[in-house]
């Protein structure tokens, strides 16, 4: 089964749900879920065979990390070739 057929099936089970209260309860099972996926997990990295002067080096950018970098980049082409990404 797709992601897509398994969205179509859930919804359609969801949508013959007519308990109010049910619907709550699966809804913030499902936004916890949701939520649980999103979260960063954590990944050791061997560091073994990096050389030292690699690993303390940093690429300092200045974004914060809000940024719409997709924008940036379409900026950054304008700039540099005259002509809009499409």
């Amino acid at each position: 089964m797709t992601a897509i057929e398994m969205k179509y099936s859930l919804f359609k089970e969801i949508d013959a749900i007519d308990d109010e209260s049910m619907l709550y309860q699966l809804s913030a099972f499902i936004r916890s879920l949701l939520c649980a996926s999103q979260k960063e997990v954590a990944v050791e990295v061997n560091k073994e065979g990096i050389p030292e002067f690699i690993r303390n080096m940093s690429a300092r950018t200045g974004m914060t990390g809000k940024e719409d970098v997709k924008e940036i980049m379409h900026q950054h082409w304008e700039e540099k070739y005259g002509q809009a990404v499409s």
